[in-house]
């Protein structure tokens, strides 16, 4: 059986578009998605239905799980840096995002991140070696996730963990990149883990982010992951945490949007330029992507 493998697109539907063409190409019998389809792109609604529309099996996330939160009303996402989230939860329906959190075929495990943790750092080999021997695996001997950004493969014992890295938006990455895994499991319990890499046009994803709004409404946020998805870098940690403290700070119970506005000031962006002058050049550029068209 040959089974494509994509997680953390985080609703980057451009990155997912060139994804599922290529797995068109190759072949799969199945496509499963191992969580994080919505939240911190620009378009959640299309994503879903892009999903849909391949008949690719979804698992939850804890990206669904924050937009749940936010749509039932739970406390905690006040502060300008779950804007994404609160646009996110404008986009689609509570029923969109309700997925198993797992599936099983023979050994091979599929979660997120580990079973019943949906953001656990799947990165951390010290942190996955105490928590594993407390889980209650039975068979399984092969965890296959996502939720670590970048491809991250860990053995503890008899037990291999393989995350396979985002599709969306890798912390370090290649530049125009998307990112997917294929999967042969084979009757004598061999399995084989393969990634692939397809190029696509960025240029989409500023259009998408200037176009939803996002660009006007949440600038700052918007910036970095617009700027993570077309060029698979990530300062979101970073920046949260230099905005985090300036908020502890000032005595300020969450992150305001003139928090926000110091912390872009003050942060040092690797282009060097702050995020009104990104959005200048972003909308630049998007000119030049329409001209070379």
């Amino acid at each position: 059986m040959k089974i494509a493998l994509i997680s953390d697109i985080h609703a980057n539907v451009t990155a997912l578009n060139a994804i599922l063409r290529d797995i068109n190409q190759q072949g799969a019998d199945r496509i499963l998605s191992l969580g994080d389809q919505v939240n911190l792109g620009p378009c959640p609604r299309e994503t879903l239905d892009l999903l849909s529309k391949y008949h690719v099996m979804c698992l939850a996330g804890n990206h669904e799980r924050y937009v749940l939160d936010v749509m039932n009303g739970k406390s905690g996402y006040e502060g300008v840096n779950y804007d994404l989230v609160r646009f996110t939860a404008s986009q689609v329906t509570k029923n969109d995002l309700f997925f198993p959190e797992s599936a099983t075929l023979d050994s091979i495990f599929f979660c997120h991140a580990l079973p019943e943790k949906d953001s656990f750092p799947v990165y951390d080999p010290d942190r996955v070696s105490a928590l594993l021997p407390g889980c209650s695996l039975g068979r399984i001997r092969h965890i296959i996730c996502g939720h670590g950004h970048n491809p991250t493969q860990i053995t503890y014992g008899n037990i291999q963990i393989d995350s396979i890295g985002s599709s969306g938006c890798m912390d370090a990455g290649i530049p125009g990149a998307a990112m997917y895994s294929m999967l042969w499991v084979y009757k004598n319990d061999m399995a084989i883990l393969r990634p692939r890499f397809v190029m696509y046009d960025t240029c989409e994803i500023i259009r998408q982010f200037i176009e939803k709004g996002l660009a006007e409404t949440s600038p700052i946020l918007s910036r970095i992951i617009c700027q993570q998805m077309t060029v698979n870098y990530s300062v979101l940690v970073p920046f949260v945490a230099l905005a985090g403290q300036l908020a502890k700070d000032t005595g300020e119970k969450y992150i305001t949007t003139e928090i926000f506005q110091k912390a872009d000031e003050m942060f040092k962006w690797t282009d060097g330029m702050r995020s009104s002058t990104y959005w200048n050049e972003a909308v630049s550029n998007l000119r030049f992507c329409s001209s070379k068209s």
